[in-house]
């Protein structure tokens, strides 16, 4: 920048210092003159090369659309010259000190500071940002302090945030005592800049100097700028040193900021009044002196008047307004107005104003850019109306008009509108006050507009419009289009104005650009409809029907240019192609005005040269072409200089790509392809069909309020027709104050997608792990539970796959992975996130997946029902299974904040209120009209969200947590209130409706404190009893006043969210606060980019070292704050660390804060584009999370006070082990890099010293981790517990265990330690298994080394496995099975077996578990930890009743029946399957469900049992005398809220006759006060025996130790509920409809006291035809074979229960004409004579069904010598290996747990033998039969149910 000084400047004694002046100051020597010097810059440029210049210091806070005055002169002080010296300096020889402040008030008071200490400061802001500053400006005024503060105004947050500019800012300071000036346009910008620095050192009145924000901050012109050397002339350095040597100093001392008493304060105030007086005279003289140095003039106030004779009406404005209404009244040469521009608004002289007000005005308009509600007019109307009046201007009526507010273009059509009001004949037809440029139908201020635009531009001047894609590089490319148009010509003229849409890197954008050879181009509006010689639209799916009219821009004869994929296809495909493709109405523009249309396929064209995506060269290469702007040949003579400049540093190679590239656009006539207009296109009309597929995503909403905002508000903003909107409208969607609809993204579709591509579902590799959801930034790939019946009436059954659904509660579902092809964004995070191998997901184009049907795939998947609550959503896989309450959002593609909130949404969101502060998160999450906070379709509950600013956020949160807790403890108050009342006044004649809410009401105090959806779910039930007691003439005004609290019902979560910027800097005090109080239990998550990445990328404090980011481009210094450390210095804080790439360790993280009891503060590290991710940007989000944790670079801890209470470590470190370099990380990305580019040193050392800092800080949290346990000697620590985790059980286990284990010092993942750590030691395992027998991703790479370790362990090395699963899956446990074979490889000492914890067992996982720890204890040579189990007792109250009438205890157990989901079913018939008094009973019941039970082939009927009453009632009266089966209870637990019977209880609900657990004779022991009995009751080998030798149950335990004797509410507590036992079933649904058939074996088992029955035999086994049981359906784990597929079915016993059920559904298929495939069904049994089920039926199937039924069967018993069984013959057929391999089929299994490996072992056999044929060998056939037989289970092609 040659304007700016390169040296020091060399100064000269003054002249009067010479002769013996007092005078002292110094100023440069005399500057030469020089030609002034152009520039193409925007308005924030333009004031920021002035200021840089005139200032010493800047103090600066990131704030739209200010921030780039601060990045612009932080990088000019940042750059060195190739000597190393600063390249750019001020009028002092030095640059410019720039220091970011952690806010603007921050900024403000720095500014203060240095002011005080006589340095010439400034600062940059705009907004709110501005308001904050409004304090110390009182200050700065007060103490007359000169300095210029430059704002780009904004408007303020009031109803809604708005970045754009208008005056409201500017206007709410005028009473600090600034002197305020405004500037009309780029140029004025730049030159106010240095006449204000003028102004306010000779005046000492600090000035604001604003222009108009985005209009002139980021309006792109040719500027003339003022040399060093005219600012030396024209700065007057005389009162620079005056200023100096007012600084604060020791030197000559003095006290400011006194406290002043009334005496005299006033007249100190006064003293300043000759300063201010002075100003406009000052100002006067400073802008002569500037005209007579600099050639350009101007006045405070600039008086227009293009007429002949004498104006009668004037129009007052100022900011850029002044330029619109001067080029239009020049325009229509009018004679009757005038214009008076403010420059000069602060201090308003009313005589200069009327001094330059012709007499001749009769009418005067005022327009504000600003509304100021409720006062008599806005600020620059009161002031013309009082200059007028104290000048005795009577006469003159002024009418006061708003415009433009939030930018809203102000044109020239406007303006006429304006001028055409203030002619109205008579003054009382004069709208006033007036508003302009909307239509306001309700209040009727509004004026209409002309019927016709004005064009004050000549036709000389070439307007073009662009339209482009956010991340498209259009207007980068048409900002250097711009650059390289003005610059080839001096006296061409430029201009570019640019506008984008909200959607960050994924939204429109259009630049409005002019050029002029020899025209000023003074048109601060939007080029006009109809006046475009050039319009250019880069995305093509900008013309389909619905989306932008994109031609309304062009002229008559214009060009206008398409980049679409249609210009590569077949010339006579090609105009068929553009009529199905572009909007009629766009079609008929074309047409009717005569436009020349290009096409070019600029993506294909980029692809084939090697530069795929990189279009904006393309598309500015062809503007030229086709514009003809500049001359082609100059055109691209200066494009490839562009180029060479633009990409030498990206190598030689990439330049000459793109330079043939440029070559081929230019030159090669088939790229760019000219379309000769049918002249059909003039009657284009839009079809039903495609009027129906514009508008197909309004047809999916089915809310009637939601379409009508769709069709009034969201269509027309989301197509730029908003400003047409009236006000009406607004009201009428009950939009008042800014309340916005949830979920409206849902109807937006985010086509065009960047990258053309989506992902694609491999469900052969998928494991159903959902991390692929977990992870995706915008919700659009999702999984869905569905029924096979669905997933066939897909609309495209073939693409939309599905598999079976894994887990035992999705038993009978399948499991499908849809994605949105029109939300996705390509960005590729779910394809990372993938961890299997090979991907389960991979990109594909995404026009392929339309044209296959997958939006109506979609669409179809989102309207099944929500079926997350089948599913513990607590767990990763759970969680992705609920509907995410934030969708869509508007964020940039790949963005690495959105998963967080997504996840949070899917937890707590319909319980959750979110205060959001602003920044990106608001901007994504709360852009009008787009609202991806939603709903949910089963409850209609989702997300409250609110924005109040920027820095008060944890302050607007913490508000919402206090009043919120205060109205829920009025409501606690009343519901007490009333539930007493009605306890101590019995009302006879009560209502049901009154006792059904007061039961609830009862029910909900007890608890209405538990974090969880249960107060919601209460509140559901209470809602229709209130209504329908409320309805009631008569009803209680305590329900009344309960019910306007109805909103404090539910559990409330209350979540403050937000950004770096708010929670590091500007929002820091408030946050620290309100984290500083236990009692605050609210709930802090922060997305930290590290930068300020809303405002385009600036440093704060969360910015690491080395960083060069805007603020901070010579690299920030100082290492980032820390802000989990500060917070748990509390130590009632809840910290955690977290990062998507540990999916499994948010979500605990997320559940624990939201659990704690107090305040929690939770970080999450989120990559943004501003960070400059390499290679492929946020496309590399994922591996970019991983690649910081695995660096250090991101540390993943936990802090849980909660914890302490127990004895632990509140500190868990969940990333102990460092995997990669940090430096490696940092060079992923641009914000280090460019620093190593630019200055190598300074970034080395930097590097190094963040290296060091992150092995220091892992060390110091590694030891930190090991927290509560000390050992004085390592050998101490001998034992090292490990975790493989998917879901976080394992893990749990794992650290309960460790931190029950004295030798251990905690559990860690495997993945955390390396095998060679192992070796010596002793290691207990804690493994989970995830997917088709996968090792957790934190143990994937330890078994990976485990499995490559060739060397063998040291002797003494040992281990015990626990691994944990469900015996249900075939690959029950198999990760636990493969680190045990490998450890044993490698030849360490097994200490003890391995341990199996079983899901689906009876007694769960604990069984297992206990079981394992009863041996590894001992093996260890430790004692068993006391186990002190906990009790929570059931909350009951003993009723006054005697007793209860047995109906009344029958409407009690329908209670609990219905809240487990039974019905009552009646037994149609009982037959005997196996011989009369076989020792086995076989039995078949067939119930009569009569509509009250559906069911599927496949499915299980789970039966409830009862004990019996009598037995019930001999236990309890030998138990108790305080209690009997008689003793009534009130209660709300079990799903039962009424009184009931003890007796009832016992009998329907509590399994008191069951089998005890240890874990219940712990809880009994608590209450033995004899130590020798409690020892006797805790020794596990005493319950074991007496187990085999009584068959003892609970009831036997408590009259056993009946000493011990716990109360009746804990006794309810301790014995567990009754389980349902399933039996699949065996009827066909299509067959009897209305009845069930079961084959049931009567279990026994043995004693040494005899034969016992289970609870449900024994009930079973005594029932009689007529008796009716509780029981309901359940999907069975083995999914139903279509009839087409071939089918294996081999079962043993009542396993042959589901495949008769398959088996007669396929006969009923096949006798009513139905084709069916093969179906081999293998059965096994002891005795034939005695065990042969369904022999006649089984026997005539096969007489009927030979052709495809064939049956095998095996009787162990009948076979002399060696027993056959059915494996057997499995082996030695080859049906399995015909109907599984060779064609496809299913194989399914039934029966006990010792079936299926036999089994297996059988078909590899019958495979090997069919494989010998295609085999190479034996042993190859071996192999390949072992890998089919494992693939049958892998891709769900073999299901068994085992028991």
């Amino acid at each position: 920048m040659s304007t700016f000084a390169m040296k020091t400047h060399h100064f000269e004694e003054d002249e009067e210092k010479k002769d013996g002046s007092n005078h002292s100051s110094l100023k440069p020597a005399a500057p030469k003159m020089t030609t002034a010097e152009t520039k193409i810059a925007d308005g924030n440029w333009a004031v920021a090369s002035a200021s840089y210049r005139t200032n010493d210091i800047a103090y600066i806070f990131p704030i739209t659309p200010s921030s780039t005055m601060g990045e612009i002169v932080d990088e000019w002080a940042a750059e060195d010259d190739e000597y190393g010296n600063k390249k750019y300096l001020n009028l002092w020889g030095q640059e410019l000190k720039v220091v970011e402040m952690q806010s603007e008030a921050g900024a403000a008071g720095a500014l203060h500071g240095a002011l005080n200490s006589g340095s010439l400061a400034t600062t940059y802001t705009a907004s709110q940002g501005l308001l904050l500053y409004i304090p110390n400006l009182y200050k700065i005024s007060g103490e007359l302090l000169p300095t210029v503060i430059h704002v780009a105004a904004r408007a303020l947050t009031g109803q809604a945030l708005s970045i754009y500019g208008d005056h409201s800012d500017v206007m709410l300071v005028r009473a600090t005592g600034l002197a305020i000036v405004s500037s009309f346009s780029v140029q004025e910008a730049h030159d106010m800049a240095v006449i204000t620095q003028m102004t306010t050192l000779n005046s000492r009145v600090p000035f604001l100097h604003f222009m108009d924000g985005f209009r002139t901050s980021h309006e792109v012109n040719k500027i003339n700028l003022v040399s060093d050397e005219e600012l030396k002339r024209l700065i007057p350095f005389d009162k620079v040193e005056e200023h100096r040597q007012r600084a604060l100093s020791p030197l000559h001392p003095n006290q400011r900021g006194t406290a002043q008493a009334p005496d005299v304060f006033m007249q100190l105030v006064e003293s300043s009044n000759q300063h201010y007086q002075a100003v406009p005279t000052l100002f006067r003289q400073a802008l002569e002196d500037f005209a007579a140095v600099v050639g350009r003039e101007y006045k405070p106030f600039e008086y227009c008047y293009f007429g002949s004779t004498t104006p009668t009406v004037a129009i007052i404005t100022m900011g850029s307004s002044v330029q619109v209404v001067k080029e239009t009244l020049k325009h229509i040469k009018s004679e009757q107005a005038c214009l008076i521009g403010v420059r000069l608004f602060r201090p308003w002289l009313p005589s200069d104003f009327c001094e330059v007000l012709p007499h001749s005005i009769k009418r005067v308009a005022s327009l504000d850019r600003t509304k100021e509600s409720g006062a008599q007019g806005e600020p620059l109307y009161m002031d013309v109306c009082a200059s007028l009046m104290s000048c005795n201007r009577h006469g003159v009526f002024v009418a006061g008009g708003r415009y433009g507010l939030a930018s809203k273009d102000f044109s020239p059509r406007m303006v006429l509108a304006v001028l055409q009001n203030m002619l109205r004949k008579e003054t009382k037809n004069i709208q006033h006050p007036f508003t302009v440029g909307i239509i306001d139908d309700v209040t009727h201020l509004s004026l209409p507009l002309p019927g016709k635009d004005v064009t004050p531009l000549s036709d000389e001047v070439t307007q073009c419009v662009f339209w482009g894609f956010g991340s498209d590089g259009t207007v980068g490319a048409n900002k250097e289009a711009t650059k390289i148009i003005g610059d080839s010509n001096p006296n061409m003229k430029v201009q570019a104005y640019f506008e984008y849409d909200a959607k960050k890197s994924s939204g429109w954008t259009i630049s409005h650009m002019r050029f002029s050879p020899t025209q000023e181009i003074n048109a601060p509006y939007k080029i006009q409809d109809g006046q475009a010689n050039y319009v250019a639209c880069h995305n093509e799916s900008y013309v389909e029907a619905n989306k932008f009219d994109v031609v309304r821009f062009i002229k008559r004869g214009g060009t206008f240019f398409l980049n679409t994929r249609i210009a590569s296809l077949d010339p006579d495909k090609r105009v068929k192609a553009l009529e199905e493709k572009i909007a009629p109405k766009i079609l008929r523009t074309v047409a009717l005005r005569k436009v020349k249309l290009y096409i070019m396929d600029a993506a294909g064209l980029a692809t084939k040269f090697g530069l795929k995506g990189r279009i904006n060269m393309i598309c500015m290469a062809t503007f030229f072409r086709l514009s003809g702007v500049l001359p082609v040949d100059e055109a691209i003579g200066l494009l490839r200089q562009a180029i060479t400049k633009a990409y030498s540093h990206k190598g030689d190679d990439i330049v000459q790509r793109n330079l043939d590239l440029l070559d081929a656009v230019c030159s090669d006539p088939n790229f760019l392809v000219p379309i000769e207009i049918p002249a059909r296109w003039k009657r284009a009309t839009l079809t039903d069909e495609r009027r129906r597929y514009s508008h197909r995503h309004i047809a999916l909403i089915d809310d009637d309020k939601t379409r009508r905002f769709m069709e009034d508000i969201h269509e027309p903003v989301s197509t730029l027709q908003g400003d047409d909107i009236p006000i009406s409208k607004f009201l009428e969607n009950q939009m008042l104050g800014g309340l916005m609809q949830p979920g409206t993204t849902r109807y937006e579709k985010r086509r065009p997608n960047p990258s053309a591509l989506i992902p694609k579902w491999n469900a052969n590799a998928c494991t159903q792990c959902n991390q692929c959801v977990s992870v995706c930034p915008h919700a659009v790939i999702r999984p869905f539970i569905v029924t096979r019946d669905e997933a066939e009436n897909a609309p495209h059954p073939d693409s939309f796959v599905t598999v079976k659904a894994q887990g035992a509660e999705l038993a009978g579902k399948r499991y499908t992975l849809q994605i949105s092809p029109l939300d996705c964004t390509g960005c590729t995070a779910c394809v990372e996130a993938c961890p299997e191998a090979p991907k389960a997901l991979e990109m594909q184009d995404v026009e392929n997946v339309l044209s296959q049907g997958g939006e109506d795939n979609w669409n179809y998947a989102m309207d099944l029902p929500e079926r997350g609550y089948l599913v513990e959503k607590y767990t990763l896989k759970g969680s992705q299974f609920q509907t995410p309450l934030m969708e869509f959002s508007g964020a940039c593609s790949g963005c690495g904040e959105t998963p967080y909130f997504k996840m949070l949404t899917q937890l707590f969101g319909e319980r959750m209120v979110i205060a959001n502060a602003t920044g990106c998160s608001t901007i994504w999450g709360g852009s009008f009209p787009s609202n991806p906070y939603t709903v949910s379709k089963r409850s209609k509950r989702g997300p409250a969200w609110a924005n109040s600013l920027f820095e008060d956020n944890a302050e607007y949160g913490f508000g919402m947590f206090s009043a919120m807790k205060h109205r829920r403890q009025r409501l606690t108050r009343l519901v007490e209130e009333y539930v007493h009342g009605a306890e101590v006044t019995e009302d006879l004649f009560r209502s049901n409706d009154e006792t059904g809410l007061l039961s609830l009401l009862h029910e909900w105090l007890e608890y209405r404190d538990e974090k969880s959806d249960k107060c919601t779910y209460l509140f559901d039930k209470m809602k229709p009893l209130f209504q329908s007691l409320l309805a009631k003439d008569d009803h209680q005004p305590k329900i009344e006043a309960i019910w306007s609290d109805r909103d404090m019902f539910p559990k409330l979560s209350q979540w403050i969210v937000g950004g770096d910027g708010w929670a590091y800097d500007i929002g820091y005090g408030g946050l620290d606060h309100v984290e500083a109080f236990e009692a605050n239990d609210v709930n802090v998550l922060v997305v930290d980019t590290e930068m300020y990445s809303n405002t385009g990328g600036q440093q704060s404090k969360a910015t690491p070292a080395g960083a060069s980011v805007k603020f901070a481009m010579g690299g920030k210094q100082q290492t980032k704050k820390n802000m989990g450390e500060i917070f748990m210095t509390y130590e009632h804080v809840y910290v955690a660390s977290v990062c998507l790439a540990n999916q499994t360790q948010l979500l605990q993280a997320l559940i624990e804060a939201d659990r704690h009891n107090g305040p929690s503060f939770i970080v999450c590290y989120a990559p943004c584009i501003n960070q400059g991710v390499r290679p492929e940007g946020l496309n590399d989000m994922f591996d970019e999370c991983k690649f910081a944790v695995e660096s250090g670079y991101w540390p993943l801890y936990r802090y849980n006070p909660a914890l302490i209470t127990e004895g632990k470590n509140p500190f868990i470190l969940d990333s102990k082990k460092l995997r990669k370099e940090v430096t490696s990380f940092l060079k992923r990305e641009g914000r280090f890099v460019n620093l190593k580019r630019k200055h190598p040193e300074i970034a080395e050392d930097l590097f190094n010293k963040m290296n060091n800092d992150v092995n220091h800080r892992m060390e110091l949290m590694t030891n930190r981790a090991v927290g509560y346990k000390s050992f004085a000697m390592k050998d101490e620590e001998s034992v090292m517990v490990l975790f493989g985790s998917e879901t976080g059980t394992a893990q749990k286990v794992a650290r309960d265990f460790a931190d029950a284990c004295v030798l251990s010092h905690g559990a860690d993942a495997m993945n955390d330690v390396d095998v060679d750590e192992i070796d010596g030691t002793t290691t207990i395992f804690f493994i989970a298994t995830c997917g088709q027998g996968a090792m957790p991703q934190n143990a994937k790479s330890f078994y990976k080394a485990l499995c490559e370790r060739t060397e063998p362990f040291e002797e003494g090395t040992k281990f015990s496995v626990m691994g944990l699963g469900d015996s249900s899956y075939f690959f029950f446990c198999k990760a636990a099975k493969d680190i045990e074979l490998e450890m044993t490889r490698l030849g360490a000492a097994c200490l003890h077996p391995l341990g199996l914890g079983d899901d689906s067992a009876e007694e769960g996982m604990d069984g297992g578990f206990h079981n394992w720890l009863d041996g590894i204890w001992p093996a260890l040579e430790l004692q068993p930890p006391a186990e002190v189990p906990h009790i929570v007792p059931v909350k009951l109250e003993l009723s006054k009743r005697v007793i209860l009438r047995d109906e009344e205890d029958h409407e009690a157990a329908a209670q609990y029946f219905d809240s487990i989901g039974t019905a009552n079913i009646p037994i149609a018939d009982i037959k005997q399957l196996s011989e009369e008094n076989h020792n086995r009973d076989f039995i078949s019941f067939t119930l009569d469900i009569g509509g009250k039970l559906s069911y599927e082939v496949g499915d299980a009927l789970e039966i409830f049992p009862v004990n019996d009453s009598t037995r019930v009632a001999e236990f309890l009266h030998a138990y108790s005398s305080e209690f009997d089966e008689r003793t009534v209870v009130s209660l709300h637990t079990f799903g039962i809220s009424r009184e009931v019977s003890v007796g009832c209880l016992f009998t329907n609900v509590l399994d008191i006759f069951g089998k005890p657990t240890m874990h219940f004779l712990q809880q009994l022991a608590t209450f033995e006060d004899d130590e020798n009995i409690r020892k006797q009751m805790l020794d596990k080998r005493i319950l074991k025996k007496m187990t085999s030798q009584q068959g003892v149950t609970y009831a036997d335990l408590l009259l056993e130790y009946k000493s011990a004797h716990p109360p009746l509410a804990a006794l309810l507590s301790m014995i567990p509920q009754i389980k349902g036992r399933a039996y699949s079933i065996t009827s066909s649904p299509s067959i009897t409809p209305n009845s069930i058939e079961l084959c049931i074996l009567i279990d026994t088992w043995w004693c040494d006291k005899g034969m016992r029955y289970g609870l449900t035999c024994d009930m079973l086994r005594k029932l009689q035809v007529g008796d009716a049981i509780q029981c309901r359906v359940k999907a069975g784990s083995m999914e139903p074979p279509s009839h087409d597929q071939p089918v294996v079915c081999v079962g043993i016993g009542s396993g042959l229960a589901p495949h008769m059920s398959f088996l007669r559904d396929r006969v009923h298929a096949a006798e009513n004409g139905t084709e069916v495939a093969a179906f081999s069904l293998y059965f096994g049994n002891r005795f034939e004579k005695r065990e042969f089920l369904y022999k006649k039926e089984l026997e005539d199937i096969l007489t009927n069904h030979r052709s495809w039924f064939k049956l095998h069967t095996a009787f162990s018993r009948d076979t002399v010598g060696k027993k056959v069984y059915v494996q057997d013959l499995v082996a030695i057929q080859d049906d399995a290996y015909v109907n599984l391999i060779k064609n496809s089929g299913m194989l399914y299994v039934c029966g006990n747990r010792n079936l299926p490996k036999p089994l297996m072992e059988s078909l590899k056999k019958s495979f090997a033998q069919g494989l010998k044929s295609t085999a190479t060998d034996e042993q190859q056939a071996v192999l390949e039969a072992s890998k089919a037989v494992e693939d049958l289970y892998v891709h769900g092609s073999a299901q068994q149910e085992v028991w």
